[in-house]
């Protein structure tokens, strides 16, 4: 009997992506993230909410940070 695939949900995968990029130096401190459209193109999901919901968690959590009207943007070291 086969073991059942497990849903990972859209904005998890966005997440470890994002932190993939950034670990490997793609995205590195300073950078700004494309838009959220640009985004849920590059990761072929529907809705720009997925997108915000991961980058929200990115940001709550220290490993981005936005600028209202600017972007978001990887923080230097010494802004996490």
């Amino acid at each position: 009997m086969s073991t059942p695939r497990r849903f990972e949900p859209h904005y998890r995968r966005i997440i470890a992506d994002i932190r993939r990029r950034i670990a490997e130096g793609e995205w590195p401190p300073g950078h700004k993230l494309p838009s959220t459209k640009e985004l849920a193109d590059l990761y072929e999901v529907g809705s720009q909410s997925t997108v915000r919901q991961a980058i929200t968690i990115l940001i709550e959590t220290g490993e981005l940070y936005g600028h209202q009207g600017l972007g978001v943007f990887v923080p230097a070291a010494s802004e996490q």
